[in-house]
Parts: structure tokens; sequence; C-alpha cells
């Protein structure tokens, strides 16, 4: 099991949903799904989940902030507003590597010129350098009276995180991560599983899922870092 963004918008044709996957080096499954899975292979599917949404109807006035993979989420809301020809004020600043690393670089310029209140940034670092949180607060001037959505790279979302709260607008901003930073102040100690029964001491090292595996005990699972929920229990 592997978590991914819905990348297509809701539509009345119920078959055919669109996911977007980058393989990377060292994921055995976002590599097997974009070079190994044929067409008519059947997969499974759990019922989508999490907050990282627009409401209906949207803000006056939205603020996407994009890094690298990070655009997926975002594409589907910015094809659903599309869609429903409901484009607000809306700026959109996403930062790539390379122009050519771009998701959707296309459908994105397609998009800003068929829209006149949307605003793409692209900046690519390789050119541009790095867009830290200060450059972009100068890109975007009005971005305090913007809701925000921010979706990237860990360090990124975690600079948004502290400007944003430094500056009162903290409700503003939406974050999704595709990471998370574990503790290392975590202590070890005896673990319970109750609906087996089993007891087994654990190491601070040691996640309680990783625990009750080694153990063998059977529990569902997403992504294994810490960022679906899937394996959270009481």
């Amino acid at each position: 099991w592997r978590s991914y963004s819905l990348t297509s918008p809701p539509t009345r044709d119920q078959g055919h949903i669109a996911v977007t996957v980058k393989a990377m080096p060292e994921g055995f499954l976002s590599t097997h799904l974009v070079a190994g899975v044929e067409p008519g292979s059947i997969v499974r599917l759990a019922l989508p989940q999490g907050e990282f949404v627009l409401p209906d109807p949207p803000p006056a006035k939205v603020l996407f902030w994009t890094g690298g993979s990070g655009i997926t989420p975002v594409m589907a809301m910015l094809r659903t507003l599309d869609r429903r020809a409901t484009m607000p004020d809306v700026v959109h600043v996403h930062a790539a590597p390379t122009e050519g690393q771009v998701i959707f670089r296309n459908e994105l310029r397609t998009l800003a010129d068929q829209h006149p209140t949307l605003r793409l940034i692209e900046n690519h670092d390789d050119v541009d350098g790095r867009l830290d949180v200060q450059k972009l607060t100068q890109l975007v001037p009005d971005w305090r009276e913007r809701e925000a959505w921010v979706c990237g790279p860990g360090p990124m979302l975690d600079a948004a995180e502290r400007h944003w709260n430094k500056s009162g607008v903290g409700k503003k901003l939406h974050l999704e991560r595709f990471s998370v930073q574990l503790s290392e102040s975590a202590e070890g100690g005896h673990v319970t599983f109750t609906v087996s029964g089993k007891e087994v001491d654990v190491d601070g090292a040691t996640t309680l899922m990783q625990a009750g595996e080694d153990a063998g005990i059977t529990m569902p699972f997403g992504c294994r870092m810490g960022i679906c929920h899937t394996c959270v229990v009481p």
C-alpha cells in the first residue's frame, strides 16, 4: 500500500480517476507503477482521505506554493476550478530543479493563458536559484491576504509553517506532507497488542508497527512513514 494524491477533478464519469506517480530510485512500488504495471492490471484502492482540499466555494484569493512532485494535489484543485469555471484570484508559485522537470508544465501554462485570474510563477533552481520563503513573499506581496495551500519537500513546509505562524496568519496555511521527521528522543517500553494479546519489549528506535510485525501480528499500513494514518488505532 502507498498513498498518492488524486490528480483528476471530480467528474460524473465514475469509471476514471488519475494519480500521478514519480518513480524514485529507492522506491520499489513507485518504480513498479511507472515501469511495470501494464494496462488491464488490477489494483486495489482504499477510499480517499485527508484534509488538503479546497472548500466549496473556494476563497476569493488563493496562493498555491508547490515544489517538485508536491504539485500533484494542487493540480487536481486547478483542474477542478477550471472544469467548474470557478477560478478565483489565484497565484501559483511552483519550484522545480529545472524547466524540464516541471510536472504538468504545458497544462499549467495553458491554464494560466486561459484564465486571467490565474497567475503562474515558475522558479527553476538552475536559473533562478532556490525559492525560499523570503523570495516567495517578494513575488507575492499580498500573500497574507490569501488562503494558502503548500505542498513540497519537508524543509520547504517547515519554513512555510514557521513564517506563517510568526506573521500571525497560521490559520490561513494548509500543508500536505510527503515525509515526516521522526523523533530522536523516543524511549522504549513494554507494549501490549490488545487484539492478539501479545506483549513485547520495544526499544526507542523501533516503530510500534515494526514491533508488531516482528511479533507475527498483521496490521494495516500504507506509507510506512507516519503520513497516511492507515495504521493508526487507539
